[in-house]
């Protein structure tokens, strides 16, 4: 007998988290111009959200707190980049930092991107909660009256439906740039999980 709400094969998995690596690394490729940098930003860009996606608190939206770690993320790296470079190029990264900081609507393109693509690949009423609550923006009351439920169950299943995505982000971190497919063991992604392993996760 078939299982419901078993999800999507995991090849079909397996194809969705590729694309959406390969989509922030387009992204931060153009940001940045550089494959390698564009690589280690968004290294860093995931192990902040795994290390930290428990953090969200409950009213707040998972697009928009991610949102806030890709750009702190770049911010990051412009400053560091800024610091190693003579005095003419450090205006050109302080510029960079003030578009980040003042509003990019990339930013918002990406993660929204990211959410709707990874959403098919979690269980229905994990997808439901979370594009209601993250995506469309409604309130806990509204979602729990339309499902028939109560705001306290709304805030179970959105804190499941979040961890069941902080799932889906571990394994497209593992996600190779170069090859575009899981536990790839080539130079660059085995480099990659031993810096990874060596990050201190935030308290």
């Amino acid at each position: 007998m078939e299982k419901k709400n078993a999800g999507p094969p995991q090849d079909a998995v397996h194809t969705v988290l590729a694309e959406v690596y390969q989509d922030f690394f387009r992204f931060l490729t153009r940001k940045l111009g550089n494959q390698e940098e564009a690589a280690d930003v968004l290294h860093n860009f995931y192990v902040k959200v795994l290390s930290r996606i428990d953090d969200v608190r409950d009213t707040e939206k998972l697009r928009s707190w991610m949102r806030r770690v890709l750009e702190t993320t770049l911010v990051d790296y412009y400053r560091a980049q800024g610091k190693r470079r003579d005095a003419e190029t450090e205006y050109q990264y302080l510029d960079a930092i003030d578009g980040v900081e003042n509003g990019d609507v990339e930013l918002d393109l990406i993660v929204c991107n990211c959410l709707y693509k990874l959403l098919p690949t979690l269980k229905p009423e994990y997808a439901e909660v979370i594009w209601r609550a993250d995506l469309v923006g409604e309130n806990r009351e509204t979602i729990a009256k339309t499902l028939g439920t109560t705001e306290g169950n709304i805030r179970v299943r959105l804190h499941r439906a979040r961890q069941a995505l902080r799932e889906r982000f571990d394994e497209t971190c593992r996600t190779c740039p170069v090859h575009g497919y899981l536990d790839c063991e080539c130079d660059y992604t085995v480099s990659r999980s031993k810096r990874s392993s060596t990050v201190p996760k935030s308290r």
